[in-house]
């Protein structure tokens, strides 16, 4: 296996820039997780990785190895498409072994190989069967297959699961992470489903309009974003916001008024703030300072989502536990953890109160 490095890595097609100056790198035998909404320039990346584009500047690296003008053949990469491109009228053995047989790979080799793969997906008693007689599950784990017998430095992963129903793609996202934990491969995967990203991911490399917001892990991600776009992103339900000023060490807003805690009042200065607050950062208390009226109540089983309304007018979307929930049209009040929160600048959209990691603070 090898390291993935990308180097200021821009994409342009005529006038319209897809990827612009995107810098990561994918360490050896990790799962790295491309995310972002649709047309941010996800598949362009991985594409230009796969050799299937050709950057209009920068570098990429595998191995070490520049590798920006190489070919496809010449990168040792295996691919899984989102369509599974399986040949209809080959059996699943033939079907995961073709590639190697068209390499010239001995005929022990490759029937190793394909049932060690096998053996890996669970496909053993499937060897003999067409495509058309498998599932979809059966099918994108023949795909799987075909890059697994290839033994190469990189799997690429193009959205592979947004054909399954939802019970299926949970269950093939658990063995994508249990098949990653054996092989201990390197593999970038593309997605929109924050879900997915979360859950496989040991990184994520997260896009907007073609360029990097933030590179961490999905913790990180989740309780330290960079900015206001990957904490509206990052979570569902999705943070909340509220714009207001800091005063005096306290977050004013027309409808309530928070004392900060000297973690965040060492961070602010005086002026206009928003506010980031998780759904989870709500609780339920009399004494709290913040009065809403619910609109509606989202019964999950094991939570309730509450969606109310400042007095003011500003939507919240709330989470609190399923015993004894308040209903439509009832007034509700909630203590606040303003040590969790966020503030962002609403100009620059950064997050004021971002913790850098060892790695992002200079030495000394």
């Amino acid at each position: 296996m090898a390291e993935v490095r990308l180097e200021r890595v821009t994409k342009a097609f005529g006038e319209v820039v897809a990827v612009k100056e995107v810098s990561f790198t994918v360490p050896d035998g990790s799962f790295t997780v491309i995310l972002g909404p649709s047309g941010c320039g996800k598949t362009t990346t991985l594409r230009m990785i796969a050799g299937l584009e050709t950057p209009t500047s920068g570098r990429i690296y595998i191995g070490g190895e520049d590798v920006t003008d190489l070919p496809p053949k010449r990168r040792d990469i295996a691919m899984v498409f989102q369509n599974y491109a399986l040949y209809p009228h080959m059996t699943v053995y033939d079907n995961m072994a073709f590639g190697l047989k068209m390499r010239k790979i001995p005929r022990e080799e490759i029937n190793r190989r394909v049932r060690e793969a096998a053996r890996i997906l669970g496909l053993e008693g499937l060897l003999d069967r067409k495509p058309r007689e498998l599932s979809g599950g059966q099918r994108q784990r023949v795909a799987v297959g075909r890059a697994i017998v290839r033994q190469p430095k990189v799997f690429l992963f193009d959205e592979p699961l947004s054909n399954l129903d939802a019970k299926l793609r949970v269950k093939m996202r658990a063995e994508l992470a249990r098949i990653h934990r054996e092989l201990h491969a390197t593999s970038v995967y593309v997605t929109h489903d924050q879900v997915e990203a979360m859950t496989l991911g040991d990184q994520i490399v997260l896009l907007r309009d073609g360029e990097v917001q933030q590179v961490d892990t999905p913790l990180r991600l989740y309780h330290q974003p960079r900015n206001l776009f990957v904490a509206g992103f990052i979570g569902s339900p999705s943070m909340n916001f509220l714009k207001g000023r800091v005063e005096g060490g306290r977050f004013v807003h027309p409808d309530f008024v928070l004392d900060l805690p000297e973690t965040k009042r060492s961070r602010l200065l005086q002026g206009d703030v928003i506010l980031g607050l998780r759904p989870e950062h709500f609780t339920l208390a009399p004494e709290g300072p913040i009065r809403a009226v619910v609109e509606f109540e989202e019964t999950l089983g094991s939570e309730i989502l509450l969606y109310v309304r400042l007095p003011h007018g500003d939507p919240l979307v709330v989470r609190i536990p399923p015993e004894d929930p308040p209903e439509a049209g009832d007034t509700v009040v909630f203590r606040v953890e303003v040590h969790r929160a966020h503030f962002f600048d609403p100009q620059t959209e950064e997050n004021l109160t971002y913790e850098k990691t060892r790695e992002e603070t200079p030495a000394l």
